[in-house]
């Protein structure tokens, strides 16, 4: 898998699952605000994401080959910081406030993502791909196992900012 596994393992369990899967009122929660590493092309940045999120589950609904939302992953009030490597040191903060939506597309048997807002998206290192970091604005979309290049492998009307390029040593 080219992309962040943690979408996929929550899509499964949700799958798996008990319950209606319909969406609650429920407040969002904090975001861990622990210090994560991403990879970069021949480095590494730090990231912490502050604020609040909610992960919205949906109910399943197959019809034929259309793709079938499994949730929504929405981030409130949230400020991300980005540090790259030393001697440089260079830093990033923007908002973060997004929503990402994830769906399963029987007729490819591979996962749709659909982002809106300003997201954080990260493609990790792996066989022929040295990672990526990367802030979205507006709509676009990508596929875990659809091809990388360029900019991850995001696609659509919105903006795309490589943060690697922009934190390098």
């Amino acid at each position: 898998m080219k992309r962040r596994t943690a979408p996929l393992v929550m899509a499964i369990g949700l799958l798996a699952g008990p319950g209606t899967g319909t969406a609650t009122a429920a407040p969002p929660t904090p975001t861990d605000p622990s210090v994560q590493q991403f990879d970069c092309p021949g480095f590494v940045i730090s990231a912490q994401v502050t604020g609040a999120e909610k992960v919205i589950p949906h109910s399943l609904h197959f019809a034929g080959s259309k793709p079938v939302t499994l949730f929504t992953n929405v981030a409130a009030a949230s400020t991300l910081t980005l540090s790259g490597p030393a001697p440089a040191l260079k830093v990033f903060s923007s908002s973060i406030n997004g929503t990402v939506r994830v769906a399963w597309d029987p007729g490819t048997a591979d996962f749709i993502y659909k982002a809106t807002g300003r997201n954080l998206i990260t493609v990790p290192k792996h066989t022929g791909y040295p990672g990526g970091v990367f802030l979205t604005v507006g709509q676009v979309a990508w596929t875990l196992d659809g091809p990388v290049d360029p900019d991850g492998g995001l696609t659509g009307p919105g903006t795309v900012t490589d943060l690697c390029r922009l934190l390098a040593p």
